[in-house]
């Protein structure tokens, strides 16, 4: 139950959520070993926060903070880079607990809304990011959802508080979709094209080589 509390007007964070690095990307394990495994999470992680990073100086207002939500001191190490704040949970029971703790944590700091977005995005740009933070913040009422290439969940703005119960996982952007429905929240599918492909499978990890050749020549 959330209380009513002051907010401020355009306060946006914007959440990533990252596991521990060493326990990343499985599905991958008879492609890659642990090793490449590992570097290339972190290579998706530094992409995305520079892509925010140059958001944030060309569009001072888009947003206000970025918060990484993960167990992992790797991780931490990589933001310390940018000016990122570090949720530091080492007892989270999923996806949608961290993001939970996110939102918590938002909420208690004043932000008015949210965007949530993974942290493996094969290769985001940043005026798809805007866009998606536009359309949040000229909808309040709605949630605003970008479908990965497999029907999951690969950006999302909440205005908070939210009545939402987060549904990472299989199929997430149905699911999400029917949340919303039950809410009585109306959706906006914003379909963009450089946030649809996510690092999972075999078929991910080959159009990642495709698009960032350069990531493969230290592996």
């Amino acid at each position: 139950m959330y209380v009513a509390i002051k907010y401020k007007k355009n306060k946006t964070s914007i959440l990533i959520p990252m596991r521990s690095i060493n326990d990343g990307k499985t599905r991958l394990s008879n492609l890659l070993s642990p090793e490449s495994r590992a570097k290339l999470i972190k290579l998706l992680l530094t992409q995305l926060l520079e892509k925010l990073k140059t958001l944030k100086v060309e569009f001072p207002l888009i947003f206000s903070d970025i918060l990484v939500i993960t167990p992992c001191d790797e991780v931490e190490k990589i933001c310390n880079a940018f000016d990122i704040i570090i949720l530091k949970e080492q007892n989270l029971n999923g996806l949608n607990s961290a993001l939970r703790k996110g939102l918590s944590w938002s909420l208690e700091n004043f932000y008015d809304s949210s965007l949530i977005i993974p942290g493996d995005i094969i290769d985001p740009n940043s005026e798809d990011i805007k866009k998606i933070l536009e359309i949040g913040k000229n909808s309040p009422e709605s949630m605003i959802i970008c479908p990965s290439s497999d029907f999951g969940t690969n950006a999302l703005f909440l205005t908070l508080p939210t009545k939402i119960n987060l549904q990472f996982g299989p199929n997430s952007f149905f699911e999400h979709q029917k949340e919303a429905t039950k809410r009585s929240i109306e959706t906006i599918i914003a379909p963009l094209d450089s946030l649809k492909d996510d690092l999972d499978t075999g078929k991910d990890l080959k159009m990642l080589k495709t698009k960032k050749p350069s990531f493969f020549k230290t592996i």
